[in-house]
């Protein structure tokens, strides 16, 4: 699986998910967009991609934007983020955290045959949604 890492996830952590995850392939975003890039210039481009990714976002904002979401939802794309919590986590425990929780993560993903959204709080439960309309 591909697993695209939005400007809000943290860049250090694509590293770390790399050296961790073997088997499934990291894209970061500084590695396809200019820093800035809107989230609706970017997501239509990600969601042409042949192989889809799983969109993985440091927040759930994308989500509270109709017109965002709307473009969420024309990729295709399923799309994992980290709950509110997250972005206040010392780095040494996000680190732990995000390891300890990734392999629950690939596997609701891997699981997942349709366009979903995951939830990852920062006790490790991953809730698998509906993409809202």
């Amino acid at each position: 699986m591909i697993f695209f890492t939005d400007e809000n996830f943290a860049h250090r952590a694509n590293a770390l998910l790399r050296a961790f995850d073997l088997q499934n392939e990291i894209r970061a975003f500084l590695e396809h967009f200019p820093k800035g890039t809107p989230d609706l210039i970017w997501l239509p481009k990600v969601g042409e991609w042949v192989d889809k990714p799983i969109i993985v976002c440091g927040d759930g904002r994308i989500l509270s934007n109709p017109v965002e979401r709307a473009a969420l939802r024309r990729t295709g794309c399923t799309f994992i983020y980290l709950a509110s919590g997250w972005t206040n986590t010392p780095w040494n425990l996000l680190c732990l955290r995000l390891i300890k929780y990734w392999p629950d993560v690939v596997t609701l993903a891997s699981r997942t045959t349709q366009q979903a959204i995951i939830e990852l709080t920062t006790r490790g439960h991953v809730f698998r949604k509906p993409l809202p309309g």
